[in-house]
């Protein structure tokens, strides 16, 4: 055999051995990937399962609600869909049914926000379903018109919930005569109430009332208080969170207010 027919006989099932090495090289990184976009979307209708379930609690716009139980089922068969066929059998990224009976239960709403780790916990779940409408008006699940009047109530929603957080606050405050205190949260109230870049029929009249609360402190009278039960609640609220001696139940839980 000559030196070249030599070489071909050993360089052929060399080369033929690279390119089925090759091959299966990118079907592994193909199944990899395939995997991790899959794990990926399962972590994401997760999240957004979270943020229903706490819109649910907090909330009673069942429009959107539904709208955003529906992309959770387009979510979780688009899912189904990117498993293996051997695996998609009874396979399901969260409990869609479970999901739907918080939906229909009513329960009752929470109505306060009673700390700085709360309202960040809010914020982060009403946003997460606010940025969830971009899809819908490309898939035509609701209109561009309905998806900006839920985006503009969502935001006034968890503005308000801040607010009444604060003006509750202070509301408690004034009750055990800590005017600086006091007037610390209805200043934040208002503050973010003159921040806030929409306008609604409630936003006026909500920071004259503040200004009033402020200007009773000063005045050696005590300022009417806004949520009526709002205070009351965040009063009982936080004494339930405290043993018979006066001390946190939960001594990790993290209740500073920041301003």
């Amino acid at each position: 055999m000559s030196s070249l027919g030599l070489v071909i006989s050993i360089s052929v099932p060399v080369l033929l051995f690279l390119l089925v090495a090759l091959f299966i090289s990118k079907q592994h990184q193909k199944v990899v990937a395939q995997r991790a976009q899959v794990r990926v979307l399962k972590d994401f209708i997760a999240e957004l399962a979270e943020a229903l379930e706490f819109l649910i609690k907090v909330d009673n716009q069942s429009e959107i609600q539904s709208l955003v139980f529906e992309r959770i089922k387009q979510l979780n068969q688009r899912y189904i869909d990117a498993l293996p066929k051997n695996q998609r059998a009874g396979a399901k990224a969260i409990d869609i049914d479970e999901l739907e009976q918080k939906m229909s239960a009513g329960d009752d709403k929470k109505r306060i926000l009673k700390s700085d780790r709360e309202i960040r916990y809010a914020k982060k779940q009403f946003s997460k379903i606010i940025k969830s409408f971009g899809p819908m008006v490309k898939n035509r699940s609701a209109s561009e018109a309905t998806i900006l009047e839920f985006r503009r109530y969502l935001r006034i929603s968890i503005l308000e919930m801040e607010v009444d957080s604060f003006s509750a606050q202070g509301d408690v405050a004034a009750q055990r005569g800590d005017v600086t205190t006091a007037s610390g949260y209805y200043k934040a109230a208002r503050k973010l109430l003159i921040e806030f870049n929409m306008q609604y029929p409630e936003k006026n009249e909500r920071v004259k009332s503040l200004a009033n609360k402020t200007a009773a402190l000063f005045n050696g009278g005590s300022p009417k208080s806004s949520g009526s039960s709002l205070a009351d609640e965040l009063s009982k609220e936080k004494a339930a969170e405290k043993d018979e001696h006066g001390f946190p139940s939960d001594l990790s839980q993290d209740n500073k207010q920041k301003f």
